[in-house]
């Protein structure tokens, strides 16, 4: 049996959110958010982005907006896109405010409210 060695739970969307990152060079995509955490995300893309390249991640959920740090720490190439995994650099504020917005959309994700 494997071992879940998340410390925080994590959100799949039924539908992708959508969000932006910022490269280090100042250019920005949009992408595809597939799942989000408190302490990072995943998302997919057609963008080549390096490995542990350093990034910004902005993205809104339930009205909220956020502009977080964060670095690619997972990269896997499909026929179609690359999904990257983002681990974030969050301090104690954002952390708890993202860990309530985050709880309030699974609840109403179960409930099919969203």
């Amino acid at each position: 049996m494997s071992e879940n060695r998340r410390e925080y739970f994590r959100v799949n969307f039924n539908e992708s959110l959508n969000g932006e990152i910022i490269l280090p060079e100042g250019d920005s995509m949009f992408v595809s958010i597939e799942n989000l955490s408190v302490k990072g995300m995943g998302f997919n893309s057609s963008v080549e982005i390096p490995l542990y390249a350093q990034v910004a991640c902005k993205f809104e959920i339930l009205d909220s907006p956020f502009v977080i740090a964060g670095s690619i720490i997972r990269k896997f190439r499909d026929a179609e896109e690359i999904q990257y995994g983002i681990d974030f650099d969050v301090n104690n504020e954002i952390t708890s405010q993202l860990f309530k917005l985050l709880n309030t959309y699974q609840i109403r994700q179960k409930k099919g409210i969203v």
